[in-house]
């Protein structure tokens, strides 16, 4: 008999799914003047910054290596050199460049967590 003709014994076991899903807090902040990217660069703390909810932030939410930031000026994603962050400070990189005043600074942080389900 050949094996497209044979039928097998299939045991039906009970799997655990597990997910995986993203958690996102994002940081508003508006340059109240320009921003001279000269030297020493430019830091930015979380109390600068209003949250999802439109309330002052306490914290940069770190997840660590469950997770990373994202930075975008003006709307637009910055490479990951240009700027270094951690729960308490977003530090901008000097790059001799101006941001002027009313731009838009969004950090965004992503971490993912596992959910195990029946």
């Amino acid at each position: 008999m050949s094996k497209v003709g044979r039928k097998r014994a299939c045991t039906i076991r009970r799997v655990r799914t597990i997910e995986i899903r993203p958690k996102v807090k994002r940081y508003f902040y508006i340059t109240p003047t320009n921003i001279e990217l000269t030297e020493d660069g430019y830091v930015i703390s979380p109390k600068q910054c209003m949250n999802d909810r439109g309330n002052a932030a306490e914290s940069f939410c770190n997840f660590g290596k469950a997770g990373y930031f994202n930075l975008y000026i003006n709307g637009v994603m910055q490479g990951g050199s240009l700027y270094k962050v951690n729960s308490r400070r977003l530090a901008l990189t000097a790059t001799g460049q101006t941001i002027y005043e009313g731009t838009p600074i969004i950090l965004e942080s992503i971490g993912f967590y596992l959910v195990k389900k029946k």
